[in-house]
């Protein structure tokens, strides 16, 4: 099938996408989540938040689920962001997961904690990952390199 060919609701459907720059929408974090899985119940939510690694920190907060994250996710650290996009990517049900420098910022032990999520998140799916640094993509079926608009196998 050429993706060109999907319409876009189909393409969301397939394909969810977690970048560097996590995007979240002025409005509740349930609602953040829920563009995932529309028809996501609470609990699923739950599940999600705690598999990456961020529930307490909103069940701590006196609106939980409620809390609106701000303009642009701007009551969140760019690291909570992340964790509540990744949440959003564990709730869908998409089939492919493309995942854009999705460490980058962190620190160190932040990142590893990220990282072991994502192991979670992969499972079953097809992962595109793109990445500057190899770090935690230690179990790929094949790494690629682009260069020139080519790609090219990566040495092991």
């Amino acid at each position: 099938m050429e993706i060109a060919s999907l319409a876009a609701h189909d393409l969301r459907r397939r394909v969810t996408c977690l970048t560097q720059d996590a995007r979240l929408f002025d409005d509740t974090i349930a609602a953040n989540l829920r563009l995932a899985l529309p028809e996501a119940e609470e609990a699923a939510l739950w599940q999600a938040l705690d598999r990456a690694r961020i529930g307490d920190l909103v069940r701590a907060l006196p609106d939980g689920l409620e809390t609106r994250c701000g303009e642009a996710g701007a009551r969140f650290s760019g690291g909570q962001a992340r964790r509540l996009a990744l949440a959003r990517a564990l709730l869908s049900p998409a089939p492919v997961l493309i995942l854009d420098e999705p460490a980058a910022g962190l620190d160190v032990t932040a990142e590893r904690a990220f990282l072991e999520t994502l192991d979670e998140a992969a499972a079953g799916r097809t992962v595109l990952l793109i990445a500057h640094r190899l770090t935690g993509v230690e179990r790929p079926t094949r790494v690629l390199r682009l260069a020139g608009g080519r790609a090219f196998h990566a040495a092991g």
